[in-house]
């Protein structure tokens, strides 16, 4: 095998969805009886885990950095990739969160916490001259000349931090492209009531409110 091919191959990575086996004195963490009311003392306490960058399965419990870690649970790991518009995060945060949900109701002690309200989504106005962009007008062919032209966020930042970087051009690989220089103002009557959020939450609402901003007519930036 030539070098090239090596470092094609080396190249390609797999996302796990995984499960630890934990000591018991996991069972000392905070709040972790209270999270798991159909808990079978018989059963060990577990945690679960999304890693990302492996070759193969095998490579997760040596690379997991969970305390008190015992072996991985067989019969949980899955590999997961993105599907359709839903982001590999998306998926994995969708799938780790299903799976908490099955080990509790089949009596495992999992002593994952709840998901915490630390992220936002957010809503900028733009100047009307990104419509001259041809692949602004492709995704937006039902916008309305009359409607504000607008870009779709999340973050675990402040809405008013990732509008100072979109304005200047910072962390535009972050999604952006047209925005430097465009951005007029924040829209918090179009936002502001559905902050904080978990992440997974707004991943997924990011998307949704794109797209209904742009079925009312609105041109509409982001949203991925």
């Amino acid at each position: 095998m030539n070098l090239k091919n090596k470092t094609a191959m080396s190249a390609i990575t797999k996302s796990f969805i995984y499960v630890v086996v934990l000591r018991d004195t996991a069972l000392n963490t905070s709040g972790v009886i209270e999270l798991n009311p159909e808990r079978d003392p018989d059963k060990k306490c577990v945690r679960v885990g999304r890693m990302s960058g492996l070759r193969h399965a095998g490579q997760i419990f040596r690379k997991c950095r969970f305390k008190d870690k015992r072996s991985i649970l067989k019969g949980y790991t899955t590999e997961y990739e993105s599907e359709g518009v839903r982001s590999k995060l998306e998926v994995g945060l969708r799938l780790e969160r299903a799976l908490i949900q099955k080990l509790r109701h089949e009596g495992w002690t999992v002593i994952n916490k709840l998901p915490e309200l630390d992220s936002s989504i957010y809503v900028i106005e733009l100047e009307p001259s990104v419509r001259k962009h041809r692949d602004v007008r492709r995704n937006n062919p039902r916008s309305r000349s009359t409607m504000e032209c607008l870009y779709v966020g999340q973050t675990r930042r402040s809405p008013e931090e990732r509008f100072q970087e979109h304005h200047t051009g910072f962390g535009q690989k972050k999604g952006g492209r047209h925005l430097k220089g465009k951005c007029v103002k924040l829209r918090p009557d179009l936002f502001e009531f559905y902050n904080p959020m978990p992440l997974l939450e707004s991943l997924e609402l990011e998307r949704d409110l794109a797209e209904d901003l742009r079925t009312t007519g609105y041109t509409v930036l982001g949203g991925h």
